[in-house]
Order: C-alpha cells, then structure tokens, then sequence
C-alpha cells in the first residue's frame, strides 16, 4: 500500500489517504470485486476452464451448470425488454 499522500488506485488522480480518494472509496468494494473477477477470469483462461464456475458451484453444488444457464437466460430476457421499453419510449 502506497504512503498517505498516493494517488487513487482506481482514477489516478485523486489524493488517497489509503487506497482510494474521496470520489471513489463508496466504490471500493465493488471495484476490489472486479479486480477479484478479472484475475480469476485471466488464471482460469490460461488453464482452459470456465472462471465462474468455481464460484457457482459453492453456491449451487453439482446444478451449478443449470443455474447459471437459467440466470442467463432471465438477465437476458429482462435486458431485451428493457431495450424494448426505452426504444418505445
């Protein structure tokens, strides 16, 4: 960790007195959680897997496969009628 007058992790610009300024500490944990996906996206592709698998499978067990199709396919279905209803708008 840098000392108490390093620049934001995130913008590289503001002041941070610890990892992150002002603007974007409300962020960090979100921003901690991607870093957390793209490391283990980048890991699990030099291996050949799937990187989200892992994760569905502590939360679902052996239906993880079939969860995560399932979720898909509701974030998909909800993502076309939202486009649909701002087009109409």
């Amino acid at each position: 960790m840098e000392g108490p007058a390093g620049r934001c992790a995130h913008c590289q610009r503001g002041r941070a007195l610890r990892k992150y300024c002002r603007r974007c500490s409300p962020l960090a944990s979100a921003l901690y959680k991607r870093q957390l996906r793209r490391e283990a996206k980048a890991e699990a592709e030099a291996q050949g897997k799937k990187y989200w698998l892992e994760w569905w499978e502590k939360a679902h067990g052996e239906h993880a496969e079939e969860k995560r199709r399932e979720y898909q396919r509701k974030y998909m279905r909800e993502y076309r009628h939202r486009k649909r209803e701002n087009r109409a708008a």
